[in-house]
């Protein structure tokens, strides 16, 4: 058993894309807005990238992490036709752009192999991850892909979640992945051309924020 899991583990997909469909139950405007957006996550064995494409289209944002350190990870914003590159990313925004996967605030995992659904043709078993917050996430996991997980992570899922319904302080999350793909774009963790730099501080005051 324990030479069937070490062979899983070297055969898991490493390298890949997820497109996934993401919606938001809330009261509120911002869950609304957030409701129609899909969340496009690429990574290799080093580096995950991150991009959701908000309010229909308007605001798409972008977080690049290296696995490693974090300190390097880049973030880039275009809203309504304007580019931005997020500079001195502090530690708020780093937590916030993080992948869905993030256990960072959990406590306990437990696994739930007899209930199986597929998503993006990969079949996933169930996982409930109670968040020190007292709510409880579900995923619903396979071993099939396997990135590469930050060393720091204290609790780590034993695959890759294809779906999660999560909660956050825009409402219940649910997001679905829809595709899957072997392959990366050859820009995938690159900041293109044209964006105006600035600290996360000038750039919600440029949006009207305080």
């Amino acid at each position: 058993m324990i030479a069937g899991v070490a062979v899983q583990a070297q055969t898991a997909i490493k390298k890949g894309a997820v497109n996934y469909e993401m919606k938001v139950e809330g009261n509120d405007e911002s869950a609304a807005m957030m409701g129609e957006s899909t969340i496009f996550i690429q990574f290799d064995e080093k580096t995950q990238a991150t991009t959701m494409n908000m309010m229909g289209g308007m605001m798409t944002m972008k977080t690049i992490t290296p696995f490693e350190n974090l300190k390097d990870s880049k973030m880039t914003v275009e809203v309504m036709g304007s580019k931005y590159e997020i500079i001195e990313l502090g530690e708020e925004a780093l937590k916030a752009n993080k992948s869905f996967g993030n256990l960072e605030n959990a406590t306990e995992i437990t696994y739930d192999k007899k209930d199986i659904k597929e998503f993006a043709g990969y079949k996933c078993y169930k996982a409930n991850v109670k968040m020190n917050d007292g709510n409880t996430s579900e995923f619903y996991i396979t071993e099939a892909i396997m990135p590469t997980q930050p060393s720091t992570a204290k609790l780590k899922l034993a695959g890759y979640p294809l779906q999660a319904k999560v909660v956050s302080p825009q409402g219940k999350m649910t997001i679905t992945a829809t595709s899957f793909s072997k392959e990366i774009s050859k820009d995938a963790f690159i900041v293109g051309e044209g964006y105006t730099k600035m600290t996360m501080e000038e750039f919600q005051k440029q949006m009207g924020g305080q």
